[in-house]
């Protein structure tokens, strides 16, 4: 991969940005969507952390109320996008690498490989886990459901284990994955309540890369790639959880590449956190991919309060670091701008069918 110099200084930090390569040129897409940067992501707010969940008894939920939460204060650059985040994915989707970079240090002069996974070897500080818990591994309760557990190889059911198998990255229609680091909350306590399999996820600033394909698999199943606030996946990701709905979206969620049933030709990216709810929409889309591999990149940046969501023409994942000056060219490149700024009007609800289900 190579790197040009862009010819202005940035302001921040008074360093050249080196402008990468493998941008997509929006003409060589047939119009479609081709970068999107959030601006003034982060803010002053709250939203209720979920500081216990009652089991109740069986065969009915007896707990009244069984999901116990308290307002959480929370503030600055990113907020609360800064906390410890998981991607989750949603099939029909054809997994070939993934990669996660964050600051090696206070300067963010150099991003190191936090974690990566290549299709037919194994995970690098990198876990698979799906909301089946309660068999193989993690747990099940009445008024809770299902917590985390490991992903068996095919990603259709639980395993005993992390890891345990070597991944098909074959993720089928309505099955879901999502990965999380290789330390767990019964190793190093994490914040907020936490059961079953918990796991950790990345805070700070941080980069995902996703190289991938989303075949139709003769069905209206829709495929998608968002991320959530940890917290959301070590409670209940579709129970009782700190996300919040509509334009209260609580602790954060970030729609990187959503098929929405309305089209299954394309993706959308969309934002959600106490602020409000903003994002690109279905008149600003992604291209499916369908009939090849694409990879995709979502930089997370706590020094410019924004978050970058672009296609990229290929990513080297052997790299095991990037400098801040990379980063900075990726986050100076020309992309359509959202201000996720005070006034997030443009929709109070989110759509009551964009991956929420409830499992009990």
């Amino acid at each position: 991969m190579k790197y040009t110099l862009l010819p202005a200084l940035l302001s921040l930090g008074g360093a050249y940005a080196i402008t990468p390569n493998n941008i997509i040129s929006p003409a060589s897409i047939s119009g479609s969507l081709s970068a999107l940067k959030y601006t003034n992501v982060g803010g002053s707010g709250s939203y209720n952390q979920v500081t216990n969940m009652i089991q109740g008894a069986w065969p009915s939920c007896t707990a009244n109320p069984s999901c116990i939460t308290s307002p959480k204060q929370v503030s600055g650059p990113l907020a609360p996008f800064d906390e410890e985040m998981t991607a989750v994915l949603r099939g029909p989707m054809t997994l070939h690498n993934i990669a996660v970079y964050q600051p090696s240090n206070s300067s963010a002069a150099t991003w190191k490989r936090t974690s990566s996974w290549q299709q037919g070897s194994a995970p690098d500080n990198l876990v698979f886990m799906n909301n089946k818990g309660g068999g193989a591994s993690g747990e099940w309760d009445t008024c809770g459901g299902n917590s985390q557990s490991y992903s068996n190889g095919d990603f259709t059911d639980a395993a005993a284990s992390p890891n345990a198998d070597t991944y098909s990255a074959n993720l089928p229609g309505t099955q879901e994955v999502n990965i999380v680091t290789g330390t767990s909350c019964a190793d190093v306590p994490c914040d907020g309540f936490a059961r079953g399999t918990a796991s950790h996820g990345w805070s700070g600033s941080k980069a995902f890369i996703f190289e991938f394909d989303m075949p139709s698999d003769g069905s209206s199943n829709p495929p998608a790639i968002w991320l959530l606030n940890q917290q959301v996946v070590n409670a209940a990701q579709y129970g009782c959880n700190c996300r919040g709905m509509g334009g209260s979206g609580g602790c954060g969620e970030l729609d990187v590449f959503e098929v929405l049933p309305t089209n299954l030709q394309q993706g959308i990216t969309e934002i959600y956190s106490f602020k409000g709810a903003t994002g690109g929409g279905d008149g600003n889309f992604w291209a499916r991919p369908t009939s090849g591999t694409v990879t995709y990149m979502a930089i997370l940046d706590v020094q410019t309060d924004s978050i970058s969501i672009q296609r990229l023409t290929e990513w080297d994942f052997t790299q095991t670091q990037i400098t801040r000056s990379i980063v900075d060219g990726y986050l100076t490149v020309p992309s359509m701008t959202v201000n996720f700024g005070s006034q997030n009007s443009r929709r109070a609800e989110k759509r009551s069918w964009m991956h929420r289900r409830h499992l009990h």
